[in-house]
Parts: structure tokens; sequence; C-alpha cells
């Protein structure tokens, strides 16, 4: 028993120890974003003198708020055609014994290695040629295109033990296929359906690459773009960029913290 007690009090401590450090950088943006520009140069890492709101006004004023709307536009875009396309997917993968969807669904998962990175080449050249370049469409689609390997392998695995005779009695009642699918399945698949939006939703609020590569216009920019509008050539405003990083992280923190269990979940590949 005391030998238990030592390797439970040594794991609890080593993981305090790596959140804190974890933490670390979190909570040195966030008071070096309440510095002046002369306190972030002379003490880089020490508290704040005086704490001035300067940096967030600054933040604010290249556009913060536009860039906070594109950014909850294309995630909520995204995360919208990601569950419905993948939830489908999955049902009919988990539903039929096709020898052929499973060499589909392999291909599926095999588009799930393929780094977006590897195809920004072929990709930049498919949206210019569409017309879509400096739209939100040009980045909400390819978004939608990566997101759904993931999610339809998790909805596979949620609708393998999901109890078909709950689809059995609506196929009684005369509904469809589809019309169980949507009034029966996906309303009772909600934790599969939060796992996935909120592993989506992290992903593509963080996106820099492709943003930055599809979308030049101001009016267009999500938040990790628009905010290096404050880094100059010559010199950079580094207290209103970790203002403009810690308004960025505010709203996906909150969603971590208020569904943190389903966030998990999403990691381990469970949806239950």
């Amino acid at each position: 028993m005391p030998r238990f007690t030592l390797a439970r009090t040594l794991a609890y401590g080593f993981v305090s120890l790596w959140s804190l450090f974890v933490l670390l950088p979190l909570l040195w943006m966030v008071l070096a974003s309440f510095k002046t520009r002369r306190a972030m140069f002379m003490d880089p890492l020490g508290l704040p003198t005086s704490w001035s709101v300067d940096s967030f006004e600054r933040a604010w004023g290249v556009g913060m708020g536009q860039f906070l709307t594109n950014s909850f536009i294309a995630t909520a875009a995204s995360v919208v055609v990601i569950i419905v396309v993948s939830g489908m997917a999955g049902y009919v993968f988990a539903r039929n014994e096709i020898r052929g969807l499973r060499w589909l669904y392999l291909a599926i998962v095999a588009a799930f290695a393929v780094p977006s990175q590897a195809v920004l080449v072929p990709l930049y050249q498919m949206v210019s040629a569409a017309g879509m370049l400096n739209s939100l469409a040009a980045i909400v689609l390819p978004y939608a295109a990566y997101g759904i390997p993931f999610t339809t392998i998790l909805f596979y695995a949620f609708f393998l033990d999901f109890p078909a005779e709950l689809e059995e009695a609506a196929r009684l009642d005369g509904c469809s296929r589809l019309r169980v699918f949507f009034s029966v399945v996906l309303p009772l698949s909600g934790p599969a359906i939060a796992s996935a939006a909120i592993f989506q939703a992290v992903f593509i609020w963080n996106e820099f690459i492709l943003a930055l590569l599809m979308l030049t216009s101001p009016e267009n920019k999500t938040l990790p773009v628009g905010i290096i509008q404050l880094r100059g050539a010559y010199t950079s405003d580094w207290p209103a960029m970790m203002a403009g990083l810690a308004i960025a992280v505010l709203p996906i923190l909150l969603i971590f913290i208020l569904a943190q269990k389903y966030f998990v979940r999403s990691l381990a590949g469970l949806g239950k």
C-alpha cells in the first residue's frame, strides 16, 4: 500500500509539473499583452510594472473584430459540412457489407495520412481555377475535405455499436433510410458529433498555412493570418501581437473547458 501511494504521488507530481511547464508560455503571453513596448524589451520575462490595455486597443484597431467573424464563419461552416458528410459516410460503411465499400473505406483512411502541406500547390491551382481565391469558400472546402477522413473513421466506430433495433423500429413505421438517419440515428449520436465537432473546430480555428495562402484581402482574413499584420518589416508591436493571440485563444479555450471530456475522447478516437 505505501508503495502504491508513493507511485501515485510521483505520477501526480510529474503531471502537475508538466502541466505547469506547458501553461507557462500561455501565462507569459497574457502577461506580455499588458506590457508597454519599452517594458517588453527591457524586462521580457518580468511582471508588468504598469498594467495597460493599450495593446488590446491596437490589436483591435487592425480589424480583430472582422478577423473573429471570419474565423467563426469558416469554422462553423467547415464543421457543419464535415459532420453531415462524415456522418452519412460512416453510417453507410457501418451498415453495408458490400465488398467495394471496404476498399473505399481504406482509401479514406489512407487519405487521412496525407498532410495538407503536401498538396498545397495543386490545391492552390484548383482554387484559383475555380475563381474562389480571397473568399471564405477557398478555405472552407479544403478544411472540410481534410477533416472528413478522420471524422468518418470516428463515426464508423461509433455506428458499429449503435443499436440497430431503433433503426428497425423506425423502418417498420414507414421511415425511409435517409429519414432514419436524420430523425433517429443523428439525434442519438450526440457524443460522436460533439467529439468530432470539437476536434475539428480546434484544428480549423488555429490553421494558418492554408489561410495565409488563400486569403490576401484584409476583409477575408482569419485570426491567425490577421494577427501577423502587427508585424512590420523592421519592427513589430509584440505587446499588441500577444494581445491578439490572447483574444484568439479565449474562445477555443472556453470551448475546451466546457467540453474537455468530449475533446479527450475525440483524441482517443472513441467518440462515445
